[in-house]
């Protein structure tokens, strides 16, 4: 008896021991993704300004969906310098009137609230910085946005077929609750992308059903520098 008791009790120390190990690699996981967006400073983005990339605003119109030119949705995004090539899938507003949020952490929401790619305005786009996959912690498909710098491109195809090329014009960080980061999602007079997703440092708040909140928005914002592919292929033809 006292022989299987001393067996019973190594299995147990040894199964306590896997449980903690496990824990303590599930939590280095989410160290390693949370600590790269610790610090308010050290790796959020400085290019531009916010008053640059709100200057062609030309007001509200969220939800006012009569008022915002027609045209084919995204269907992929493209932005070779970070690696991003993910589905676009098309969001709106949930209950309580705040932009829905992507389903998958590599998927990037298009605002149906806002411009379709390609047509004079403003589209706007939002993406995870990371993401549970399968119980671990990783990557979101923004991951990287913060490190976009002016000049880098973003390529966007349509469900037509054509695709639209931008340049980035500005990368900048703002505190989650600044009232500024709805103005970026207004109409404006250029034909414009701007990318949205979280930065900074994680905020626990156990009354917000996600556990808290990042510190920071990060917001791109890019410019359309060419025509639809079909449009180049006609001319060149």
């Amino acid at each position: 008896m006292r022989e299987r008791l001393s067996k019973i009790d190594r299995r147990t120390a040894i199964a306590g021991l896997v449980v903690v190990a496990s824990t303590a690699l599930l939590l280095v996981g989410l160290v390693s993704i949370v600590a790269a967006l610790s610090d308010d400073k050290a790796d959020l983005p400085n290019e531009g300004s916010l008053e640059e990339i709100v200057k062609d605003s030309e007001g509200s119109s969220s939800g006012e969906q009569d008022s915002l030119p027609k045209g084919p949705a995204p269907t992929r995004m493209i932005i070779a310098d970070i690696g991003v090539d993910a589905t676009v899938e098309p969001k709106g507003l949930d209950s309580k009137r705040y932009p829905e949020v992507p389903d998958s952490g590599m998927d990037v929401a298009w605002y149906t609230f806002s411009a379709p790619p390609g047509l004079g305005s403003n589209a706007v786009f939002s993406g995870h910085v990371d993401w549970y996959y399968w119980g671990e912690p990783g990557e979101g498909v923004f991951y990287h946005l913060r490190e976009l710098e002016i000049g880098d491109e973003i390529t966007v195809d349509l469900e037509d077929g054509n695709q639209v090329n931008y340049r980035v014009t500005g990368n900048v960080a703002l505190d989650y609750d600044d009232p500024d980061v709805l103005k970026v999602m207004d109409p404006t007079s250029k034909d414009v992308l701007t990318l949205i997703t979280c930065g900074g440092t994680w905020l626990r708040d156990y009354s917000n059903p996600n556990g808290g909140n990042y510190s920071h928005r990060v917001v791109v914002r890019a410019e359309r520098v060419s025509g639809l592919a079909s449009e180049q292929a006609g001319s060149e033809g």
